[in-house]
């Protein structure tokens, strides 16, 4: 059903578009990273934030570990930085979870995560998918408030990054 080339495909896209979005937001201030929306999160920071919460939910549903993980606040994170780096071990774990997905097996295999107390299943090749069009649900929101803030990071299209591995 579900294609390992286009499930890769979709997280090269969601890391490409994710540092399109902190390239941009390392430029903003802490007020233009707390500014109010009503869109996401509520924050710039707090919608980051939630990426890199679902993120970590959902590896750790794939993972089998902690599936109960609830998302964090924006109290998680007071800095970009200190998100910036949480970051960089969780995309360890994906790479990995990437690589255990070559198995159709595993792909197939029923995935519980619990929330407020009730348990969901999902099979892993829905979750790696979800995990891609969640951020870029929330990456349209990202930059929508940058563009509030006077700021963009261009088109997050995924025929954008083929084109500019092309060379284009």
């Amino acid at each position: 059903m579900h294609s390992m080339d286009t499930i890769r495909r979709l997280h090269e896209h969601r890391l490409w578009t994710r540092e399109k979005i902190l390239a941009v937001a390392r430029t903003c201030s802490e007020a233009e990273l707390g500014h109010a929306f009503e869109m996401g999160v509520g924050t710039l920071l707090g919608t980051m934030i939630h990426l890199w919460g679902a993120e970590t939910v959902w590896a750790n549903v794939l993972e089998q570990e902690n599936n109960a993980f609830p998302l964090p606040g924006i109290e998680a994170f007071p800095t970009l930085a200190s998100l910036e780096s949480a970051w960089v071990p969780l995309d360890a774990r994906w790479v990995a979870l990437l690589a255990r997905a070559s198995d159709p097996a595993f792909l197939a295999s029923p995935m519980p995560r619990v929330r407020e107390g009730k348990t969901y299943t999902t099979n892993a090749a829905d979750i790696f998918l979800h995990v891609c069009t969640h951020q870029h649900y929330h990456a349209a929101q990202i930059s929508n408030m940058l563009r509030q803030l006077g700021k963009s990071i261009g088109s997050s299209d995924l025929i954008v990054l083929a084109r500019e591995q092309w060379g284009n």
